[in-house]
């Protein structure tokens, strides 16, 4: 009997089962997860092969005359299979013969959600098993379920010495626990003693299995912790039964870059840095112990590159504080979630998009699952791979910058640029090729048809995009006015994701005259704005992509009056541009920023000519560097802030002189030691850097040879992680506690760190730190 039930779509996977095609379907509901069949699937593609061409009695395949047309705007054939091989198959037998696949990507689970418009919320009816875990021969729409999420914040430690598990700790709303391999059994609710690994590892399944997570969270969690889990299992022999009903999980590497991805039926791994990065968050380190500091105002119990030791000793003599220091870490992840709403963010891309809830990433599939619809509903199906050489669109403009030291510079910035060209202009995959196949007559031209650059044009009568973009916008406002950050910031992400997509040769409907539409629409309008700006007395010192900044010719008069007044006028001459240049509605937007009430625009080092991406001001009180050294991790404590008070000085029309030469002085008095730290991140896997070694680099390696020499596991063998280092007499050498804070080399400090950020000023004051120098050296 069928039963009807709604609910949320955790996660989504297809195998083939005897010969057919097994879809499931993932879905919390109000009594737990269960896993959802759908009935009779199938798997899909199209080719421009004629059905004549096509193996006709083929069990298990069927071909067909579809309604759609390929970008080519040629009828395309559909080719439905029964399962994952023969589906393999018949794009193999269409290749051999010299046409064309379009769609042959799609995932069966993903081109069932996509076509039916399921995201997040669901509801289904289908025929449940005995135990009501398993649903077969089910149905699925879309639906309005919330669900109350089970979230668990898991972080293991591991002995460095003997590369083995030491415990995995858990926090949860309701659940606070640690699993740890000890030899001594400790009397507390929250420790749970097991005598090996895998006596841990088969009890933390049983755990799992028992109160159901359906969100696990961490910090690296999938690259280091569930991926040290998964080692540790197939080590011991132990089947990773983690997923719903004791499924399986998958923990693949994709590259030798050192990701790592997790596949769990019915549960979820957030990595808590991806969902950072992804929401755009920047920080010095994404280290757990500087985010948390950031966010909370705590840190963990232990840090310094060294604390692995100190961890591995707690074990053997203090478990108690051991597990504090386990279940410290889940906690400050915990909360950081919870203070920045990282779930709920994702959650909210999920129903904005239909991504894999597990999927932080996604922009190109989050493109496709809200274009292929839309795209199929207007009778075309998406284009082929293309094997041409990708082509970069220029870049967002800028302009060269006119150095000096500012009063009351205004800032312009349009509002959601490419988005807003995009809408403006209609750039569109599908409206570049429907205008491609119109005549080109000047009645055609008038009416339908809008330039873009390298020689496309844009049907306005077919564009997809335009619609999607405005549908987001809407959106977007509605969930200002009421408030909702989340969604409104989710929906920014989306839609200024959408450039990168069409520019980028991991797309299907990249091309190389779309995204240089945008960008190069963009170089025009700044220009255009630039142009009425200076028609009323304004000055553009600088340009960068979606802003300029401005200087006024009247001293007296009120900045933020001036901005206001300035920007209504250039958003009219944008909207009668837009209407003269081919009759377009202009949803573009100038938005005067703010006021620099002090500003200043440095020269490329050693040029005359003004530097781009960096500057530093000064707005109601608050210090903002861009690109400068205040502003770059790679660069010391002290450098940072140098610079900073560097600038409070000038800004507040003081001589810099003095303190410039007092900080030389206490640099080479030693004053200054722990400010000296470099750090920065390994890009790539240590081992990849073959030809050019720069410092950071050399300092990693010097860590390994020595692991390397007590018997230790490499640090740095995969790379992405920060490396810090000092400059001593001898050279450069990693940093690991202040007693390496000896034999510091000053001179190459003065030179390196202090030197450039001064220079830059200097000539300002009419000197040079040549010249400052060697006033210090006659005075000592």
């Amino acid at each position: 009997m069928f039963v009807e039930k709604q609910g949320y779509l955790l996660t989504r996977h297809t195998r083939e089962m005897a010969g057919h095609i097994e879809m499931s379907l993932f879905i919390k509901t109000k009594e737990g997860t269960v896993k959802v069949l759908p009935d009779k699937q199938l798997s899909v593609f199209f080719t421009d092969a004629p059905i004549s061409e096509l193996p006709n009695e083929m069990v298990g395949v069927e071909c067909s005359v579809s309604q759609f047309c390929s970008f080519d705007n040629n009828p395309v054939t559909l080719i439905q299979s029964q399962s994952l091989t023969l589906h393999k198959q018949m794009i193999s037998f269409v290749k051999k013969n010299g046409f064309s696949v379009f769609e042959e990507d799609i995932k069966p689970h993903n081109r069932y959600l996509m076509e039916r418009n399921i995201r997040g919320a669901v509801r289904f009816i289908g025929i449940p098993d005995s135990s009501n875990q398993t649903y077969s021969q089910a149905r699925i729409i879309a639906g309005d379920y919330q669900p109350d999420w089970n979230v668990w914040s898991l972080d293991i430690e591991t002995s460095v010495t003997h590369n083995t598990l030491l415990s995995i700790g858990i926090m949860a709303k309701d659940q606070r626990v640690a699993f740890v391999v000890t030899d001594s059994p400790v009397e507390a609710d929250i420790i749970q003693c097991f005598s090996d690994e895998k006596s841990l590892l088969l009890a933390f399944i049983r755990y799992v299995k028992m109160h159901s997570p359906d969100i696990f969270i961490g910090w690296n969690l999938i690259g280091f912790d569930l991926q040290f889990i998964d080692q540790r299992c197939h080590a011991l022999g132990v089947r990773p039964a983690f997923g719903i009903n004791g499924e399986s999980w998958n923990i693949r590497s994709s590259d030798n870059q050192g990701r790592y991805f997790a596949s769990i039926p019915g549960r979820v791994a957030l990595d808590g840095i991806t969902l950072l990065r992804v929401g755009g968050y920047h920080f010095e380190s994404f280290s757990l112990n500087n985010v948390s500091k950031e966010i909370l105002d705590d840190g963990k119990l232990l840090h310094g590159v060294e604390r692995w030791q100190e961890i591995e000793r707690l074990h053997r003599e203090d478990l108690n504080a051991f597990v504090a220091y386990n279940l410290q870490d889940c906690d400050l992840v915990l909360r950081i979630f919870e203070k920045l709403k990282l779930i709920e963010l994702q959650q909210t891309r999920v129903d904005l998009t239909g991504i894999p809830f597990e999927q932080p990433g996604g922009s190109v599939a989050s493109f496709e699952n809200l274009y292929l619809p839309r795209l199929h509903k207007a009778g075309w199906v998406a284009p082929a791979w293309s094997e041409d050489d990708f082509v970069a669109s220029p870049g967002g403009f800028v302009m060269s910058s006119i150095p000096g030291l500012y009063q009351n510079v205004l800032v312009f910035d349009f509002k959601s640029l490419y988005p807003s060209i995009i809408r403006t202009f209609f750039i569109d995959p599908l409206a570049r090729v429907t205008a491609a196949h119109k005549p080109s007559g000047e009645g055609a031209q008038t009416s339908s048809i809008v330039p873009g650059f390298l020689g496309a044009h844009f049907d306005r009568q077919n564009a997809i995009l335009p619609e999607l973009i405005a549908e987001l916008a809407h959106a977007r406002e509605k969930a200002k006015k009421e408030n909702n950050d989340i969604l409104s910031y989710a929906i920014k992400i989306i839609m200024n994701s959408f450039y990168g997509v069409l520019g980028s040769n991991v797309c299907r409907f990249y091309h190389a005259e779309l995204a240089s539409s945008i960008t190069m629409r963009g170089h025009e309008l700044l220009a255009r704005a630039k142009g009425w700006i200076e028609e009323r007395g304004g000055r553009v010192i600088y340009g960068d992509t979606d802003s300029l900044f401005v200087t006024m010719n009247d001293p007296l008069a009120d900045p933020q009056v001036l901005g206001e007044k300035l920007c209504c006028e250039i958003n009219q001459c944008l909207q009668e541009w837009c209407s003269d240049y081919a009759q377009l509605e202009s949803h573009l937007e100038l938005e005067f920023e703010r006021v620099y009430d002090r500003f200043f625009m440095p020269t490329i080092r050693g040029q005359e000519e003004g530097s781009k991406k960096r500057y530093a001001g000064r707005s109601k009180g608050e210090l903002i560097f861009k690109g400068l050294e205040a502003a770059r991790s790679d660069w010391t404590p002290l450098a940072r802030q140098f610079q900073r008070t560097l600038f409070e000085k000038i800004f507040n029309d003081e001589n810099p002189v003095t303190y410039i030469q007092e900080t030389i002085l206490k640099l080479r008095s030693g004053d200054y030691d722990e400010l000296l730290v470099y750090s920065k991140q390994l890009s790539r896997p240590l081992a990849s850097y073959t030809k050019n070694k720069p410092p950071h680099v050399r300092a990693a390696a010097l860590v390994d040879q020595k692991r390397a020499e007590l018997g230790q596991p490499p640090e740095f063998d995969k790379g992405r992680k920060r490396v810090y280092y000092l400059y001593q007499i001898s050279g450069v050498i990693p940093y690991e506690n202040n007693s390496d804070l000896i034999n510091l080399d000053y001179e190459h400090y003065i030179e390196k760190q202090i030197e450039p950020i001064a220079e830059s000023i200097l000539p300002l004051f009419h000197t040079d730190m040549d010249s400052l120098l060697s006033q210090q050296i006659s005075l000592l």
